[in-house]
């Protein structure tokens, strides 16, 4: 059994899941805390089954300010799809923010004692992989050539992050939000610039 508070290991979990690039559900994430932590995440009177409250527990202390705002997001039980409107247009589940990446990389020592390394072996390699595409892609490299005065078009920005001009907002950020979450945890800070600029130019743009 890890000696990690149950909040950081949520927060590990989440990493497992792919949640530096996109939000995962609390259900997902409570069958994952279960397999690997058993002893933490199941009910006392009937430790064969997995309690989802204490994940979402631990989940909304990770979110707290006080243990440093390590994720982001929100269980949306009890609101159901019918429940979302326009004023209300974020998609339930969690999701790494750049303080939770951070601590990650900060951690990862301690982390690797908790032994599901082929697991975590094989997330890596598929970030990586997709990292690798989007350098081969011509607007990044024309970055790296252009530097500073690097410019491009809505159009070329929206065939990098695979998304229509026409997209909402939403849509935008959420493209932005997963391939950023990917370059940072990799520590590959020459796509976060990139990024950085080309989410400025779209925003410049509206």
């Amino acid at each position: 059994m890890s000696d990690l508070p149950n909040r950081e290991l949520v927060v590990y979990v989440l990493s497992l899941l792919g949640g530096e690039s996109r939000r995962v559900h609390t259900e997902d994430i409570a069958v994952k805390c279960y397999e690997l932590f058993p002893a933490a995440f199941s009910w006392t009177k009937y430790p064969q089954f997995p309690d989802k409250d204490i994940v979402r527990v631990a989940l909304t202390d990770a979110k707290k300010a006080q243990w440093g705002v390590l994720v982001d997001g929100r269980s949306g039980e009890g609101r159901g799809m019918a429940a979302k409107t326009k004023r209300d247009p974020l998609p339930d589940g969690w999701i790494l923010t750049p303080n939770g990446i951070q601590w990650l990389r900060n951690n990862s020592q301690r982390l690797d004692s908790l032994r599901v390394q082929p697991l975590v072996k094989v997330h890596r390699q598929r970030i990586l992989k997709d990292l690798a595409r989007l350098r081969s892609h011509a607007l990044f490299r024309r970055f790296l050539a252009d530097g500073d005065t690097f410019t491009a078009s809505i159009g070329e920005i929206a065939d990098f992050v695979r998304c229509r001009v026409d997209a909402s907002p939403n849509v935008w950020a959420s493209r932005f939000e997963a391939i950023r979450g990917k370059a940072s945890l990799a520590d590959q800070q020459d796509i976060v610039a990139f990024l950085q600029m080309c989410e400025n130019a779209y925003m410049n743009s509206r």
